[in-house]
């Protein structure tokens, strides 16, 4: 082999260690930043709003210009303020729709805003963003299966379509996967109180609760099924425990007013 020809081999050679381990940090970075994003999206998710911003200001300098991070911290400000009063839900969830339209593969941010147009009673939008959330999830569960984010989101926008048998499929591979059990079970708990299973639906909220007993959603939805298994007492301590953990939450005036009725 000439020197010039070993030269070029060796440049070339020296080019794809170097991209591999560019992408190799890529990646690693973009694992990293997911997680933290889906800690703190499963804290918004369960209405301990303080507790997101705080895991995400901590990490903010690290992964602040990750697009998981941005959708998160979109969400995050989002909801911050809608509890407020400030700002109406389609003015506050603006940030979280443009990375939905502006990235046909962040189907989180999808699925997100999906869930604040049902907000805003645009429930045909929020099907209609919902499907394209499963669509979008599932391309990523195509090509990796073992994407538990994916599988959750896929899972979770099945359920709101009322395609349980596939959602249920998604949301076991999710948990399988490491994604947040208290998350996960809330919305295997929608699947049976959708299919009117009460005591299915009432163990998923426990199993739920069990991993993570500050998860204020939960108890307000274990209430409503305390009231179908005739049980109204547990309904009202648990609807006690919500407005507790969430004084601003989207169901709190209703969890004060079967307080209110009951003598609590």
């Amino acid at each position: 082999m000439t020197t010039f020809k070993r030269i070029i081999c060796g440049s070339t050679l020296a080019l794809l260690i170097t991209t591999s381990v560019a992408l190799g940090a890529d990646n690693q970075q973009s694992a990293e930043a997911t997680a933290v994003a889906n800690t703190a999206i499963a804290q918004l998710a369960g209405l301990q709003t303080k507790a997101a911003r705080k895991t995400l200001q901590s990490k903010k300098a690290k992964y602040g210009s990750t697009p998981e991070f941005k959708t998160a911290w979109a969400l995050l400000e989002a909801i911050e303020a809608t509890e407020s009063g400030k700002n109406s839900a389609a003015a506050s969830g603006k940030a979280v729709s443009q990375m939905a339209k502006g990235n046909t593969t962040n189907f989180v941010a999808s699925y997100w805003e999906a869930e604040l147009l049902y907000l805003q009673s645009k429930n045909k939008e929020a099907l209609s963003t919902w499907q394209a959330t499963a669509a979008r999830a599932g391309k990523a569960v195509k090509a990796d299966p073992t994407d538990a984010t994916a599988q959750f989101y896929l899972g979770a926008a099945l359920v709101r379509q009322k395609k349980y048998e596939p959602a249920l499929k998604a949301l076991r591979l999710a948990v399988r996967g490491g994604f947040d059990e208290a998350m996960v079970n809330q919305q295997i708990g929608f699947i049976y109180l959708f299919q009117q299973k009460w005591k299915d639906a009432k163990n998923a909220f426990d199993v739920g609760l069990s991993v993570n007993p500050r998860y204020a959603p939960m108890y307000y939805w274990r209430g409503m099924t305390w009231d179908k298994l005739g049980r109204k007492d547990n309904m009202l301590l648990d609807l006690d425990q919500y407005v507790k953990l969430a004084p601003n939450g989207p169901e709190a005036g209703k969890a004060r007013a079967v307080l209110k009725s009951a003598g609590g």
